[in-house]
């Protein structure tokens, strides 16, 4: 759509009622007018690695126009696989995002991949012409292991679509993997994106934006890899991202395992327990008009703890966190989490839960009225936003949190359950 289509639908939409704001209708306004850039390219930024596991992985990668897109992947740079995504017998075919699920991967193993694409000029059914296809550069990623005493994984929360604060953790994750590195930890420790990366989810081209090309700090070190193009983002689901006419649209930008918004991700001796809060009010507000249901998901999310805490992934790993966006425990926390899911938790011995939500920093360790330590991110403003890092090595969980600034707010050690 060319902006004189834009403008038309903001006027047919302001006609019809829907209220946007200036930031918003900008924010629409690039997203729909985005075209390819003047070589032709029409790759949106580079790609974003999802829903990470011993065995596989999913690659998605924002696009500029209508195209279909493939990854090409090997163990090494010479690649030599190649990985559609077929269904009903048809090839993508999108103006905003190419999604390919590599599987059959082997454990603890770097791979090398790049992303083709060939844009389409589709006219109608029997006149759609094909142009020249187009790669992006190689990258790499290791895949995750239920092996080894040490690992390292990163948290963020409550960015809501705030440009500066995006651009300054980007700038923290780098230097925070620069850490890791030197510190021989295991590559390919996931980022955690802990909930509210929106406001509301108002459309597909809102979604692309943040999810697959958020703000970068240029000049921070591999600014040109992105945020997730070496190791994976795992989207966690706040009460923001389930708001908005374009909510239902989201799984069309994110991948998590098994499709569902609740899972188990092992990495190395972390077995992570990802839970969905769901919204913050009852199902019954009349904010919500009936379209809810999170007092019947909550609790369906404790039944499937009874069968995924027994797993062995959970069972076998040392340490085991929990990442929620609403906190379980104190203020702003989630009751219908301490219902169904607390008492589990603790049986299992879980070593800590890592939330937002609040917008506050806070760290509360475990005692008799709470069974494991809890750790809350902060909040969308620059002087609040944090970056949660934790290392496990050995016998230890050190979690610290720093500032946009990179200067250390705390850092809290908890024992590992063993």
């Amino acid at each position: 759509m060319q902006r004189r289509g834009f403008v038309a639908w903001t006027s047919a939409a302001l006609a019809a009622g829907f209220s946007l704001e200036l930031r918003q209708a900008r924010a629409l306004a690039r997203g729909v007018a985005e075209e390819p850039t003047k070589d032709g390219s029409i790759f949106g930024g580079p790609p974003v690695l999802q829903s990470p596991a011993s065995d596989a992985i999913t690659v998605f990668q924002g696009v500029r126009g209508l195209s279909t897109g493939w990854v090409e992947y090997g163990t090494t740079a010479s690649l030599g696989e190649r990985a559609d995504t077929m269904r009903h017998g048809l090839l993508p075919l999108n103006g905003l995002v190419q999604r390919v699920r590599l599987t059959g991967l082997k454990p603890d193993t770097t791979y090398h991949y790049r992303v083709g694409v060939a844009p389409i000029d589709f006219r109608g059914a029997y006149k759609i012409t094909r142009g020249p296809d187009q790669f992006s550069p190689v990258h790499s990623f290791r895949t995750l292991s239920d092996e080894g005493r040490r690992a390292s994984f990163l948290v963020i929360n409550d960015t809501h679509e705030n440009m500066e604060t995006l651009r300054g953790l980007s700038a923290q994750i780098a230097a925070a993997r620069r850490r890791h590195a030197d510190a021989s930890l295991p590559s390919g420790g996931p980022l955690f994106w802990n909930g509210d990366i929106f406001d509301d989810v108002r459309n597909d081209q809102q979604i692309a934006a943040n999810v697959l090309t958020p703000p970068i700090a240029v000049d921070a070190p591999g600014a040109e890899l992105g945020y997730a193009s070496q190791a994976p983002m795992c989207f966690v689901s706040g009460n923001h991202d389930v708001r908005g006419i374009h909510a239902r649209s989201l799984d069309m930008f994110v991948d998590t395992p098994g499709g569902l918004r609740y899972a188990i991700i092992r990495h190395g001796p972390i077995a992570f327990v990802v839970l969905d809060t769901g919204e913050d009010k009852p199902d019954a507000h009349g904010v919500y008009a009936g379209l809810g249901a999170f007092e019947a998901y909550r609790a369906q999310q404790g039944t499937w703890l009874d069968t995924a805490l027994r797993d062995p992934r959970v069972q076998r790993a040392a340490c085991r966190i929990v990442i929620q966006h609403i906190p379980m425990f104190g203020g702003g926390s989630c009751e219908g989490a301490r219902q169904h899911w607390a008492k589990r938790l603790a049986d299992a011995k879980v070593t800590a839960v890592i939330s937002g939500h609040t917008h506050h920093y806070a760290f509360s360790p475990a005692g008799p009225e709470q069974p494991f330590a809890q750790l809350v991110g902060g909040g969308p403003a620059p002087e609040a936003a944090t970056l949660i890092e934790g290392v496990v090595d050995g016998t230890t969980l050190t979690l610290t949190v720093r500032g946009l600034d990179g200067a250390v707010r705390g850092v809290h050690e908890v024992p590992v359950a063993g």
